[in-house]
């Protein structure tokens, strides 16, 4: 690789960086872009839920919406950029209890499980005091006046909440859809938080979301959060979310209390399978849809009569018609009547072979297992199969969003499932012993992930192992090529200084000598003793020339080399020689302040020089020869013209000694230019890279300061 290709391959090199920085600069300003992802719809419709994280709660989605039916203090869905900034967050919601609250939350950050363990603002309906609320959250949680809603708030209606944040100015309004109950909260936070994601978040009602889209303000809506008048401040607020207060009312009638006394369910096998019987049983609600409860006997599927809303940990009465079917048992045209809430039932954790006896249908459990395999069945849901030991099970989604956590689970995964256990035929395809109902991506744990040496991955390495051979023989085989070129180049250097100097004083060696002889052989008398001697006198100079252009070249070759002559100096000198006796007239100058340059770059220009007066010489015929040096700040140009015969150029033609002057140019980065026409002589300039010395320039500083001082 010559000088001219390195620099080329350098010029690339730098293109590609710079290219490659402003392609990531500009990625990670589009990835931080307050607007990247706006408007934002959510794909509830579409049974998908894939850019949603739940943090708690039980979320499933139903009827175009996403449902969380688990009455836990704070459950929160997130989604969204943490790079929004001033936008709105809209959406219609729908209450499932009372004694809490469900809303909206706008600017999320740090979230975390707990409640109100986040930074951001929420907005939501609270049935306790029937109102509207905001407030801040910051691991701890700060609200400012709430609102009153006009008509009341009331579970299993539906309502329209829009909650947007233009700088420090907050508001949300609050509609009850097809009725005339609105309100609205507009607040000033001074310390606010300014850029975040956008959430869903329930406080022990649990809620129902459809219609969920962010967007970024308009100018008028901007302008009217900008220009409200007298904001509310942010204020401490005292809430008593622990209690739960309910106006009278607003107290549904309850259903009568069933009949009879309750019976425990694992005794509703026993019944008699000819007729159904009309029982009641008190349990907690494991699972919403389908309905299951279960008490500390075991668990029972329900089939109600009419739409009820539940939520998972609410205590209920229920009385039905109960429908034994070998060893499980269904509870059917039944009504459940909520009498009271509390948290969440903890699974019981057992054994695949405990879980396989039967014992434990329709029970809340905990169960360890190896993922075998994935299914996909016909809804487009995955089904997984795991083996505990020797016995294997299976794993059933009760929405898409199980399934698409199911989806992300890789083979020979140790993990911990969490689920209703079933054992009927329908479940179980008569092919398992058992399987989990799995209701919440958060029931789905990953203990241990799969061994690096399966097959795909072995297969994999041996991918990666050969294209990595691959690349390193590629470079070897680049660094080979680069690196014969180099030394085909300095061979070719090398031919050419040999024929520059060598050559020719051997050729002007041989010249002199055979004019000695011819002197001897033509003169029969006694030999012309004087012009013999001045004949030797020239071979001698010859030969003294010839040591001094190999004392040169190999000078050139070794890296501690130093140059002790000037450059004009030494061409002056050759000019002189090759002149000797012809009427030319040498002039020299030296244009600039001269400076040292690389003796590979000083080597170059002399040889250039050398081979431009030759032709001068010996094809121009000229009167006058001058050689000039022009120093520049960061180049050298050596001139060298005569007021010869001149001649065509022709590039395509030229001869071996005007090739070898432009190599020599482009070896160290230079140029070559050649002005010339017949009749009024040749101009060559040889440009080459001089930059100047540091060292040098500091000191030309350092001299400048003492002469000031």
């Amino acid at each position: 690789m010559n000088t001219l290709q390195r620099h080329r391959f350098t010029a690339q090199t730098w293109l590609l960086a710079v290219v490659v920085v402003l392609a990531v600069i500009a990625t990670v300003l589009y990835w931080r872009s307050p607007w990247r992802g706006l408007p934002y719809q959510d794909s509830f419709n579409a049974g998908k839920t894939s850019e949603w994280t739940p943090y708690a709660g039980n979320w499933s989605l139903t009827n175009g919406g996403i449902r969380n039916d688990s009455n836990e203090r704070g459950a929160k869905l997130i989604t969204g950029s943490p790079f929004w900034r001033d936008y709105s967050v809209e959406a219609d919601m729908e209450l499932l209890g009372e004694g809490g609250d469900a809303g909206l939350m706008i600017r999320a950050s740090d979230i975390e499980h707990g409640v109100d363990s986040y930074n951001g603002y929420y907005a939501g309906l609270r049935t306790a005091d029937q109102s509207l609320v905001l407030g801040r959250a910051e691991h701890g949680w700060i609200e400012f006046p709430p609102a009153k809603m006009p008509g009341g708030i009331r579970p299993g209606r539906w309502y329209h909440l829009k909650l947007g944040a233009f700088g420090c100015n907050i508001s949300v309004s609050a509609q009850e859809i097809g009725r005339n109950n609105a309100q609205t909260i507009t607040a000033h936070d001074p310390n606010c938080f300014h850029s975040g994601k956008i959430g869903l978040r329930s406080m022990v009602a649990g809620g129902v979301w459809r219609n969920v889209h962010a967007e970024r303000l308009s100018n008028a809506e901007a302008a009217v959060l900008t220009s409200a008048k007298s904001p509310a401040q942010m204020m401490v607020y005292p809430t008593n979310q622990g209690t739960m207060i309910v106006p009278e009312n607003h107290l549904q009638a309850a259903p009568e209390a069933p009949r009879g006394p309750f019976v425990p369910i694992h005794e509703l096998r026993l019944f008699p399978v000819t007729r159904p019987v009309h029982v009641a049983v008190r349990g907690t609600v494991i699972l919403t849809d389908p309905l299951y409860v279960q008490d500390s006997s075991g668990g029972v599927e329900v089939v109600l009569r009419d739409r009820t809303l539940l939520r998972v940990g609410d205590e209920v009465e229920v009385e039905g018609d109960v429908y034994p079917e070998g060893l499980i048992a269904v509870i059917r045209n039944a009504t459940a009547r909520p009498s009271g809430g509390m948290a969440p039932r903890p699974p019981l954790s057992v054994t695949a072979d405990q879980a396989a006896t039967g014992a434990y249908h329709a029970m809340f459990l905990e169960v360890e297992g190896t993922l075998q395999n994935k299914t996909s069945i016909s809804d487009g849901m995955d089904v997984l199969e795991l083996r505990d030991g020797l016995q294997v099970f299976r794993a059933l989604p009760a929405s898409l969003t199980v399934s698409d956590a199911f989806r992300k689970l890789e083979k020979k995964s140790l993990v911990r499932l969490r689920g209703v256990c079933l054992v009927d035929a329908a479940h179980t395809q008569n092919a398992v012993p058992f399987a989990l109902l799995v209701s919440s991506p958060e029931d789905v744990k990953v203990l241990v992930g799969p061994p690096w040496w399966s097959a795909d991955h072995l297969i994999a390495l041996a991918l990666i192992m050969l294209a990595a051979g691959y690349f390193v023989h590629f470079l070897y085989s680049r660094a080979e090529q680069w690196r014969l070129r180099a030394v085909i180049d300095e061979r070719e250097r090398l031919a050419h200084e040999i024929h520059d100097t060598l050559a020719q004083s051997f050729a002007g060696i041989g010249f002199q000598l055979r004019a000695i002889r011819n002197r001897i052989s033509k003169n029969s008398g006694p030999p012309d003793k004087p012009a013999l001697l001045e004949e030797l006198d020239r071979a001698a100079e010859l030969v003294r020339h010839s040591h001094d252009e190999a004392r040169r070249s190999i000078t050139t070759l070794r890296p501690d080399a130093t140059e002790a002559g000037g450059l004009i100096a030494a061409l002056e000198q050759i000019a002189l020689q090759m002149v000797g006796r012809h009427a030319v007239q040498i002039e020299t100058s030296v244009e600039g302040e001269a400076r040292p340059i690389p003796l590979r770059v000083l080597d170059c220009l002399f040889r250039i020089g050398q081979e431009s007066i030759a032709n001068a010489i010996q094809h121009g015929h000229p009167s006058r020869l001058i050689i000039r040096a022009v120093y520049h700040p960061a180049e050298i140009t050596l001139v060298i013209e005569d007021n010869g015969n001149g001649f065509v150029p022709r590039h395509e033609s030229d001869g071996f000694g005007l090739t070898a002057m432009r190599q020599r140019a482009e070896s160290i980065g230079g140029s070559l230019t050649i002005d010339t026409a017949p009749g009024r002589g040749t101009r060559i300039e040889a440009h080459a890279p001089a930059p100047p010395e540091k060292h040098r320039l500091l000191r030309l500083a350092y001299d400048e300061e003492k002469h000031v001082q």
